[in-house]
């Protein structure tokens, strides 16, 4: 079996991830591939729970510790859950944000980002 191949997305809000995300799957797709389009934060049953915990509310409403570990409490989530088990069977993911995200939302940022 091949192994399944992680393309990330990562940019600015606005910058056209979520579009060029959706259009690389159906190029994919159109070739035969087996893709799981994904986000974060989010993209398991467990992770949008917390997605939703960690941006409902006010934007002060948790520390800048808390949401970091919200988000990777989440990714944590996420990668066991839903990219690995893709990845191992073979399948490609197309993730709209990772980490690149998080170390400049909860890293340099040290603040909340719209979801």
């Amino acid at each position: 079996m091949q192994r399944g191949r992680f393309i990330t997305f990562e940019g600015g809000e606005g910058a056209g991830k979520t579009t060029q995300a959706r259009l690389l799957v159906e190029r994919l797709r159109a070739r035969g591939l087996d893709v799981l389009q994904t986000r974060e934060p989010g993209g398991s049953p467990g992770a949008e729970e917390i997605r939703n915990i960690a941006v409902s509310g006010e934007a002060d409403r948790w520390s800048a510790r808390t949401e970091t570990l919200l988000m990777y409490a989440a990714r944590s989530d996420h990668l066991e859950r839903t990219i690995l088990p893709a990845l191992e069977a073979g399948r490609w993911v197309v993730c709209d944000r990772f980490a690149d995200s998080s170390r400049v939302y909860q890293g340099a940022g040290g603040g909340r980002r719209k979801a």
